[in-house]
């Protein structure tokens, strides 16, 4: 049975995905700090809120960690369904985050 590991092409664009979801989990990270420290948002993410109010370090750690773990797996091990799906799913909600982001910076620079 052919895996992605088999195809070389197909591998370096799940990777170009999952560096893809890194740089916006960055953005939005950035993004999320920004409009906390600035006032304009809170934090709906108790869980995201209480490491922010802990610190800002560790905010960064978690939010850049869990992308950059699954890019980890990825470039570790033949990608599966379940890694494929989670890449897919991440990225979709990501994308999905980081217009929220920048529509709120809109509406506060009004």
């Amino acid at each position: 049975m052919n895996t992605v590991k088999d195809f070389p092409i197909q591998r370096n664009r799940l990777l170009n995905v999952a560096f893809l979801l890194v740089c916006l989990c960055l953005l939005d990270a950035v993004f999320t700090d920004c409009g906390l420290r600035l006032g304009y948002i809170e934090e709906a993410n108790l869980l995201v809120a209480f490491m922010y109010d802990q610190s800002i370090a560790l905010f960064y750690i978690v939010k850049l960690g869990l992308p950059l773990l699954l890019l980890y797996i990825l470039a570790i091990r033949a990608s599966g369904i379940i890694v494929r799906i989670s890449l897919t799913t991440a990225l979709f909600l990501y994308i999905t985050v980081l217009f929220v982001h920048i529509f709120w910076l809109i509406l506060a620079a009004i």
